[in-house]
């Protein structure tokens, strides 16, 4: 019998020495605020099981690189990139899978849903960067795998 697929993060550490979490670094965006108001704490929590819906979906089909529209590969590359929207911009979740047992979260972005004209270019690079981003992160992750567990609750 196989052993059920498990989430990870993606960590390492930095030049000082420090842990690294890309993708926990990103998931501090829905951390509560000071002061919050009912319904921003509504509007979180809603996105928060949002994302978590996609993460189980992924575990799910264990995975798997192509389950358009939702997860599509990265060309020419081996890193999936989950898609969650999210009011007006959208989730990018860069992960790669080790089967049997893990999908490593390496990083994720906002992306904007639409492009303005004056922003296109701009937004193109920031998406560059983020796909070039995940795959060093994937590389490095092949040649020391080193990560952190990710708990969904149930």
């Amino acid at each position: 019998m196989n052993k059920p697929m498990k989430l990870v993060c993606y960590a390492f550490k930095n030049q000082q020495n420090e842990l690294e979490a890309p993708f926990l670094e990103y998931l501090q965006k829905y951390a509560p605020v000071v002061n919050e108001t009912a319904s921003a704490r509504t509007k979180r929590i809603k996105q928060i099981r949002n994302l978590q819906e996609h993460l189980k979906f992924l575990l799910e089909n264990q995975g798997n690189y192509y389950l358009p529209p939702i997860v599509e590969p990265y060309h020419g590359r081996s890193v999936g990139i989950l898609k969650v929207k999210e009011g007006h911009h959208l989730v990018r979740i860069a992960f790669v899978t080790q089967k049997p047992s893990e999908i490593v979260l390496l990083d994720a972005i906002d992306k904007p849903s639409l492009y303005e004209k004056f922003k296109k270019q701009q937004t193109d690079k920031m998406i560059q960067a983020f796909l070039d981003r995940a795959e060093f992160y994937r590389q490095t992750y092949l040649k020391q795998p080193f990560s952190l567990p990710l708990h969904l609750p149930d």
